[in-house]
């Protein structure tokens, strides 16, 4: 464990990244002040010679400008964590697929080594860091990698960039050089990984990493991990048969090859990639099948906070659904719902906070199939009674609006899907 050589550090935010820094910190010996937006003002101090911020903590904060004046470092928990780790370092962002990727790395590579996967999971990496494992995985939010500084994972992998959190980043632009910040001070022996795919080349424009750069392709050979002809290879060679993954859907097969490529790099055996894939499942509300009614069946993806998201999970559909969309805005439009959405959508049932947006995106795109809902146990009922095959809960937006997290979201549609499933099987 490395030591921190700053003397007086004020973390700001009281949730799990807030404490796991105060955490780490104080494991070093470090005087800490952990304060939330309440007290900020009554603790704030130029004595600070450092400062640690949540990812809560948006960079319009008036900590940046008050820090700058005081000629105090302001650096994000992930970069925290990064100082105090001595041991090797692999960090997934992107859009969509991050915590699939790093918890089927944590799989593969738990096989031969002790590994700790961390980070934007619901663990604290500054905390983590300073437990005694061989490897960390990590999953890093654009919110963290805004403040980062000397963060340099040995191999960083982005999985896609599309538009999102454009409340918070000015412009899908901005919201992409953000991500791209987790190879700025990777050096000649780093290793990036980039999705061939699902990375636009407008967002490389001007993108220089000095490390060495791979890339993963569904479909198509590339200079890394691909798939060509259901088979999984790495350069020309080959790993395993696509049919040996558990996970479906194509999202999951590029998921897989990011995997597959930062194992590779690693040197880790095919077996144990092979073994992992076989076994690995996604986590709960990522288009799990919920149960049927009746014929229909209903499909959680409550975890589709985005567009790009929501389209990959309806490609996931293979016959006539209802989409149930909708919540809190993230500063986007819909129109991509429509213009992206394969021939077996037939109808669309909005609400939430943006379900206004949709409703209008829907008529740009001369789709007429689409309602509002003012509650979730309405659109559920709606999609229901929509002669579909199945009804699809892909929101492309975030639940903060009317739940607490995505997760309560994706219950909540369950026990609806539970108590319909009774009075039907009543009549």
């Amino acid at each position: 464990m490395r030591v921190i050589n700053s003397k007086k550090v004020l973390i700001i935010g009281k949730g799990i990244s807030g404490l796991g820094a105060a955490r780490a910190l104080r494991k070093t010996g470090t005087d800490c002040v952990l304060c939330d937006e309440e007290d900020f003002d009554k603790v704030f101090s130029p004595e600070f010679d450092l400062i640690v911020v949540s990812p809560s903590v948006a960079k319009t904060h008036r900590v940046f400008p008050l820090a700058e004046a005081a000629g105090t470092e302001v650096i994000s928990e992930i970069e925290l964590g990064y100082r105090l780790c001595d041991k090797p370092v692999i960090a997934v962002t992107g859009t969509n697929g991050k915590t699939t990727v790093v918890k089927l790395m944590g799989d593969i590579f738990s096989r031969s080594r002790k590994t700790c996967v961390t980070g934007n999971v619901g663990r604290s990496f500054a905390a983590d860091a300073t437990e005694n494992y061989d490897l960390f995985v990590t999953e890093v939010s654009s919110f963290q990698l805004e403040n980062v500084r000397l963060f340099a994972p040995d191999i960083a992998v982005v999985t896609n960039i599309t538009p999102d959190h454009l409340d918070r980043h000015n412009s899908f632009e901005e919201y992409a050089r953000t991500k791209l910040k987790i190879a700025q001070s990777m050096g000649k022996d780093g290793w990036l990984v980039l999705s061939a795919n699902d990375i636009p080349a407008k967002t490389l424009a001007g993108f220089s990493p000095q490390c060495n750069v791979v890339y993963t392709c569904v479909g198509g050979r590339v200079n890394g991990a691909y798939s060509l002809s259901d088979k999984f290879y790495w350069f020309d060679e080959f790993i395993c048969q696509r049919n040996q993954m558990a996970m479906r859907g194509v999202h999951n097969e590029a998921n897989a090859l990011s995997a597959i490529a930062a194992a590779k790099i690693a040197g880790v055996e095919n077996k144990d990639i092979i073994a992992a894939l076989s076994e690995f499942h996604p986590d709960e509300h990522r288009v799990q099948y919920v149960d049927s009614i009746m014929g229909t069946a209903f499909y959680d993806d409550s975890k589709g906070t985005n567009i790009d998201a929501c389209v990959k999970a309806m490609q996931t559909m293979p016959s006539s659904f209802c989409l149930i969309a909708g919540g809190s805005d993230k500063g986007y439009e819909f129109d991509d719902i429509y213009l992206k959405a394969p021939s077996n959508l037939k109808k669309v049932c909005a609400l939430g906070e943006t379900a206004d947006k949709i409703v209008c995106a829907a008529k740009r795109n001369g789709f007429i199939k689409v309602i509002k809902c003012l509650t979730l146990t309405e659109a559920v009922i709606e999609a229901y009674h929509s002669d579909v095959d199945a009804v699809l809960l892909s929101p492309a937006a975030a639940s903060f609006d009317m739940f607490e997290n995505y997760a309560a979201r994706g219950s909540a549609f369950i026990e609806i899907v539970k108590e319909l499933k009774k009075i039907e099987t009543r009549r």
